[in-house]
């Protein structure tokens, strides 16, 4: 058998990467898949399934696109849509912002160069890039058939037959509709599908557009295909040959591996591979009966996916001194077996194990620019770069200055104070971290250097506070020592609801009241009813007047919160109250004198007034004038005639009843006749008929 070159040579899309680029999945649920693979040794696509995040007619467009992307012109072939222009195509990709397509306007229109030249000048594209780029959008809108066309996909991915396609694409040509509408016409699909595989092709055409991106870049080749060859058997009864693989395993005979039949040929390539798995593969060969020989030797192949790297710290452009530490990440799909760190691209380090640290002493270098770059291996021998970052070494011998601005010295403080430093260094400061009585509150490396520190965490007392300031190179200046008072009010008010008592019933405008007093000061008092805030008082004495007509009638608990200047807070006792207010108006008639008749004298005007609940006062009117008003039944009022001329009047009576409610009697006209027939003063009047 002889060993697999293509294999190393020929590089494919992985369907991972076809995945994320095509948004079909998120980074996370891809690494836990992956992660899973580890243990069942199951294709990427079945532990996607498994997992939930994808459904098995999901897999089917991917894996149609995925044999597609082994070289840029089938990728070119594959993504024939709308017409786009090369600007839009990079800005669609992510490659590049929209800012930076601005910039590359402008340099063209300086220039007088193509856009893509520009492009390419300004390192944003290889020429293999630009080439497919320019290609594709070249071949746009060509009719020719791809997967990534809408029925190609649903015929993948099956929701309709071959069949079904063609005579839908027949009565398309017909009709003029699009070929969605009509599929949904048809029969063939419900709408909700159709929806959901346009969203199918515009990811597999952004999976394309990356594929696109990434053709040309340098990095490790991926495995798509294993091309196998092997001497023939000398038995004269052997008439085929089939080829056996396994992912990840050596072990013979493979489990439930289902063979490949190439009949009596010599040779076979075995194409769709996954490069993130390790491959074993034997042939057998086997008679006219079907009977098979053993397994040949057995080849492994490992797997082509190189781990991924990066610097975490420290920062690009950032200012390094004295011994720094360069941490690096570093993933695999398989596992990691060591970590170099470079600096200048000279290997400095190696670390074989997580964490990945390298502790650099810049101590011994002149002031300059470095560069530091990691690499990545895993037990394949497979590679991964991680990019460069680039850090100014300034070794220092100078330390920061640092001062505290807050709080003043000897203050009394409570609650939340601010502590404020100002620091200073001839490179750069650090860090400045705050100290309570020499033991650390907090750090920060960020100006303005501030804390806002909460007093109340410690008991009421004297307490000094610091501040240091640090520089990259590890040199520490130290602040001024400050005396503070801690002086906090921990003591709650108190509060008591004084009005309504519990038990009452209420009825009209109410004044809800209470008392509250405190060691230093109320700041305020809350009433609530039934645990909703009704009213704020901020001063003695605390009350509020409550309509309880705004509100139906039913039981109600009041309760009112007391404050402090310190924010300490207490609840009074509960105090629950009925509200019954009466809507309800009284009844009222003058009974005394009747309507009509003649009075002379003095006489009683009486009325008869009922209510509800019960009547407060009755008024008596004299032709729209008060003249009397009674509060005890019966009701009853003595009317003086003679104040009066002779001639024609009209009484009228008004009840009340405690919640406001009134009512009005019928008018009842009377004739005031003191001629001749007037009493003298002090005498009882006549009342007459006519």
């Amino acid at each position: 058998m002889q060993s697999p070159n293509l294999f190393q040579r020929i590089s494919r899309r992985a369907l991972g990467q076809i995945l994320l680029d095509g948004k079909f999945v998120s980074k996370r649920a891809l690494n836990q898949a992956i992660r899973e693979q580890k243990t069942t040794h199951e294709l990427l696509g079945g532990a996607l399934v498994r997992m939930g995040v994808l459904k098995p007619e999901d897999l089917a467009a991917p894996l149609l696109i995925q044999q597609h992307l082994s070289h840029i012109e089938d990728a070119v072939k594959l993504a024939a849509g709308d017409r786009q222009l090369l600007g839009a195509l990079l800005v669609q990709s992510g490659k590049i912002t929209m800012q930076q397509l601005d910039e590359a306007i402008a340099e063209q229109k300086r220039t007088g160069e193509r856009l893509g030249e520009v492009f390419t000048r300004l390192g944003m594209l290889s020429e293999q890039q630009l080439k497919g780029l320019l290609d594709w959008q070249q071949n746009q809108g060509s009719p020719t058939s791809t997967p990534l066309r809408l029925g190609e996909l649903l015929i993948a991915t099956g929701h309709i037959t071959r069949s079904q396609l063609e005579r839908a694409l027949a009565r398309q040509s017909q009709t003029g509709k699009k070929l969605g509408d009509v599929l949904v016409a048809e029969g063939y699909l419900r709408r909700s599908e159709v929806n959901r595989a346009v969203r199918l092709q515009k990811m597999c055409v952004n999976a394309v557009v990356a594929a696109i991106m990434a053709m040309g870049m340098s990095s490790a080749a991926s495995a798509a295909s294993v091309s196998l060859q092997w001497d023939p058997s000398t038995d004269a009864t052997v008439v085929g040959y089939k080829v056996y693989y396994e992912t990840d395993s050596t072990a013979v005979p493979f489990q439930g591996a289902i063979p490949v039949d190439v009949q009596n040929i010599t040779s076979a390539t075995i194409a769709n591979l996954d490069p993130s798995h390790s491959y074993s593969f034997a042939i057998t060969a086997y008679n006219a009966a079907g009977e098979e020989s053993s397994y040949s030797n057995v080849l492994t192949v490992a797997e082509m996916q190189a781990p991924t790297t990066a610097i975490t710290y420290p920062s690009n452009s950032s200012t390094v001194a004295g011994t720094v530490s360069v941490t690096a990440d570093a993933t695999d799909n398989v596992g990691v077996t060591k970590v170099e760190f470079y600096v200048n691209g000279a290997l400095a380090a190696t670390v074989p194990t997580s964490p990945y640290v390298y502790s650099w002493n810049t101590g011994a270098l002149a002031p300059g620019s470095y560069t530091l770059t990691t690499k990545a291996y895993d037990a394949a021998g497979n590679i991964g770069q991680s990019q460069g970052v680039t850090v100014n070494v300034a070794n220092d011998l100078s330390a920061p200055s640092v001062s505290l601005t807050s709080p003043a010295n000897n203050m009394t403080v409570s609650g939340s104070v601010s502590i404020a430093a100002n620091a200073t260094d001839n490179v750069g400061v650090s860090r400045v971290e705050f100290y309570l009585n020499n033991s650390l509150l907090t750090a920060t490396n960020m100006a303005p250097y501030t804390y806002a520190w909460d007093s109340r965490t410690v008991p009421n007392g004297v307490y000094t506070v610091t501040a240091k300031a640090y520089d990259a190179a590890g040199n520490l200046g130290q602040s001024q020592v400050l005396t503070i008072n801690v002086s906090n009010d921990l003591i709650a008010p108190s509060v008591s609801l004084t009005s309504p008592l519990s038990g009452a019933t209420l009825t009209g405008t109410v004044t809800v009241s209470a008392s509250a007093s405190d060691n230093v000061g109320v700041s305020k008092v809350e009433f609530y009813r039934n645990n909703v805030l009704q009213a704020t008082v901020a001063t003695a004495p605390y009350s509020y007047s409550w309509t309880t007509t705004s509100v139906a009638n039913g039981s109600y608990t009041l309760t009112a919160k007391a404050y402090d200047a310190a924010g300490n807070v207490a609840q009074s006792q509960n105090s629950t109250v009925t509200v019954s207010n009466d809507t309800t108006a009284p009844t009222v008639a003058i009974t005394s004198p009747a309507t009509g008749a003649v009075v002379s004298g003095t006489i009683n005007v009486t009325v008869n007034a009922t209510d509800n609940v019960g009547v407060s006062k009755v008024e008596y009117y004299l032709s729209g004038k008060l003249i009397a008003t009674s509060s005890v039944a019966p009701f009853s009022s003595s009317w003086n005639t003679t104040t009066v001329t002779d001639g024609g009047y009209t009484l009228t009576a008004k009840a009340y009843d405690a919640a406001g409610n009134v009512a009005q009697s019928s008018n009842t006209s009377v004739t005031v006749s003191n001629g001749t027939t007037a009493t003298t003063a002090g005498k009882s009047g006549t009342v007459k008929k006519k």
